[in-house]
């Protein structure tokens, strides 16, 4: 375990009783919080097949990225030949729908993470990459944050490109290599926000989706928590742990998210919530933001070990949160697999 990290080994095992956590009943591909393209509005549907337009011409641009010198040149001229700038005040109007009442839920959340998940750390690299700022190093980050987000607007929306939607449900199974691959020591946090160093220690080798489209479920799941994280950080660390439950080869891993919190941020999060943080994930409380990312990570959660409901989830700890001392700290499960 990270020796940095500023939680305990008893203290990670404590959270929760690993015989509440069920094998799941079912296969599960990630396919529970979406809707369709046409519940957007018409002028936001616009929007949406823009951003995912111009997602799939930078992938084109940094897949493989050989030479990332050039890599940057011909991404500051893909910005400009699709304005970029207005592009993100589009991005931005999302919002609107996002917390307009008379949005159904469902719908909501689409908005969510569309306008979130990995967007939120691609636009800081993209805005540095504008101004002439950007490093080679930028050029991996960009690969994987475009990637990732093409993956969750498919999860989000199934029919947004039916293909792509198709090739992310074959079977194909992914590491947990990966995850240390893309977050691993690296910076992360929103466009002209003060970004963060995300710190993962994963004590697991072996499978944790068996498709696309099943770890972009786990990836929203990822970057809702990570985001939320990466706006509190007190000390500008957000820290990820991944381990197993058991030995066996069929298990399931404990992934703890962590930052510390300021001392006023705290006693706000005592006052408001008490000793039930859990109700973070069943509810839309949030002291800076819309309160509907820690709701999709519980719904996935939830669908993904076949419970009937989010308060379930939060009984047996298949999800949670906690306050240990000045650091805020949450976790879920997920099902994974070692390899022979």
């Amino acid at each position: 375990m990270d020796l940095a990290s500023p939680l305990t080994r008893p203290e990670l095992l404590a959270l929760a009783s690993p015989a509440e956590i069920l094998p799941r009943p079912l296969p599960y591909v990630g396919d529970t919080v979406f809707a369709s393209v046409g519940d957007l509005t018409p002028g936001d549907t616009q929007v949406v097949r823009r951003l995912y337009d111009f997602l799939l011409a930078l992938l084109a641009i940094v897949r493989g990225f050989d030479d990332p010198g050039r890599a940057l040149v011909l991404l500051r001229e893909e910005l400009a030949r699709q304005d970029y700038g207005g592009l993100g005040e589009q991005i931005r109007g999302l919002g609107a729908a996002l917390v307009a009442e008379d949005t159904p839920m469902a719908v909501r959340k689409v908005y969510h993470d569309v306008r979130g998940g990995s967007l939120t750390g691609l636009l800081m690299h993209l805005d540095l990459c504008e101004a002439d700022e950007a490093g080679t190093e930028d050029v991996e980050r960009i690969f994987f944050l475009v990637r990732d987000h093409l993956k969750i607007m498919r999860n989000a929306l199934p029919d947004l490109d039916p293909a792509g939607h198709a090739v992310d449900l074959a079977p194909l199974e992914h590491d947990a290599s990966l995850l240390l691959e893309k977050w691993a020591g690296i910076p992360y946090g929103a466009a002209g926000a003060r970004p963060v160093r995300v710190e993962m220690a994963c004590e697991f080798s072996g499978t944790v989706s068996e498709c696309c489209m099943e770890f972009a479920a786990l990836d929203r799941v990822m970057y809702n928590l990570i985001n939320n994280a990466a706006r509190f950080a007190a000390d500008a660390v957000v820290h990820v742990q991944v381990f197993p439950l058991s030995e066996s080869r069929e298990t399931d891993l404990r992934f703890v998210i962590s930052n510390q919190v300021s001392s006023e941020h705290r006693a706000r999060l005592v006052a408001d919530l008490g000793d039930d943080f859990g109700q973070i994930f069943a509810s839309r409380y949030t002291t800076d933001g819309h309160g509907i990312g820690l709701q999709i990570c519980s719904d996935i959660v939830s669908h993904g070990y076949g419970l009937g409901s989010t308060r379930e989830a939060l009984l047996r700890a298949y999800l949670g949160a906690r306050l240990i001392r000045d650091t805020f700290v949450a976790w879920f499960h997920w099902p994974a697999r070692r390899k022979r």
